[in-house]
């Protein structure tokens, strides 16, 4: 958490670069720092999203894949980018801001949505306009990490997220991974805990992301929710893919493991029945775990690109 004071100097600094096209030794002259110190702070503004770099790109979908995506899964809809983008980075933001304009269009006053936070998630709500208002609910589906990375700091990026939209924050104060699954029972039993979780569950919209076990990239390991040797055995035990860190099998089933027991959050069987659920999930590696996830009856709509949606079709 930034204090106060360094905020303001972060939001200073920021505003006489971007807002008043200041340079930053001008900057540096007129704050007394040097332009190494402005150099560092910019760069944290932006690490710490006290200042947001929106770049809007062009959105060319390709309808003829979405249509093949919607009639094999039994999809309500699917959004595919036609894009040309060769770096991961890149590809990920563009499907971010397709997705995020697809949000938009959602969120209407009144309404409420249930967050599963990861890498892909904080990707779209990154991309969400600065300017796009709707007094809505936003709901933490899933537990807290006590050392989060910044993408899985779920009741912050709660909080910034309501705050962006002019809404309502609802957090579930819970621990996301329990020492065990008889822990796990008592916590969703809390009177606080159960609450939450029941409201979660009476979403009008889920965003999720959607994984693949990959040990060298899992949201998993990297949150330290689970250890690489335990994915490879997972894997080689018919696990695919998880999806608001449950995880599942090659049929959308969940896949019957001590882990999934012991997270606190929506599960698959409750993600079917939200309204609409929209996943959010881009790259070859990951085909075999969309087409999984999409399996489950749990996804009603789609985002992702040309290549992986072609690829999620052959499997």
């Amino acid at each position: 958490m930034i204090d106060a004071a360094h905020h303001e100097l972060l939001a200073k600094v920021a505003a006489m670069y971007y807002e008043r096209d200041m340079t930053q030794n001008d900057i540096a002259t007129a704050l007394e720092l040097s332009r190494v110190k402005i150099h560092r702070l910019l760069k944290e503004a932006r690490e710490s999203q006290v200042v947001r770099i929106l770049i809007d790109w062009p959105i060319k979908r390709s309808h003829e894949l979405e249509a093949l995506l919607v009639n094999r899964f039994g999809l309500e809809r699917a959004l595919v980018l036609q894009t040309g983008a060769t770096d991961a980075a890149l590809l990920r933001r563009q499907i971010a801001q397709m997705a995020a304009r697809y949000l938009e269009a959602l969120l209407v006053d009144g309404s409420a949505l249930s967050i599963c936070f990861g890498s892909t998630t904080y990707e779209v709500i990154s991309a969400i306009r600065p300017d796009f208002q709707a007094d809505v609910k936003v709901m933490q589906a899933t537990g807290s990490l006590s050392h989060a990375l910044k993408e899985f700091d779920s009741s912050a990026l709660t909080r910034q997220l309501a705050q962006k939209l002019g809404g309502e924050a609802l957090y579930l104060s819970s621990p996301l991974l329990a020492d065990n699954a008889e822990a796990a029972a008592v916590i969703r039993r809390q009177a606080v805990v159960g609450q939450a979780l029941e409201q979660v569950r009476r979403a009008d919209i889920a965003l999720v992301g959607i994984g693949d076990l990959d040990a060298a990239t899992s949201g998993f390991v990297r949150a330290g929710v689970a250890d690489a040797g335990q994915l490879r055995s997972y894997r080689a035990k018919g696990a695919i893919g998880d999806m608001a860190w449950q995880i599942f099998d090659q049929g959308g089933q969940p896949f019957p493991c001590k882990l999934n027991q012991r997270i606190i959050g929506i599960t698959l069987a409750e993600l079917r029945a939200v309204p609409q659920t929209v996943a959010v999930a881009v790259g070859l590696n990951k085909a075999a775990a969309i087409a999984g996830a999409l399996k489950s009856g749990a996804i009603n709509v789609l985002c992702t690109d040309e290549a992986t949606a072609a690829r999620v079709l052959e499997s």
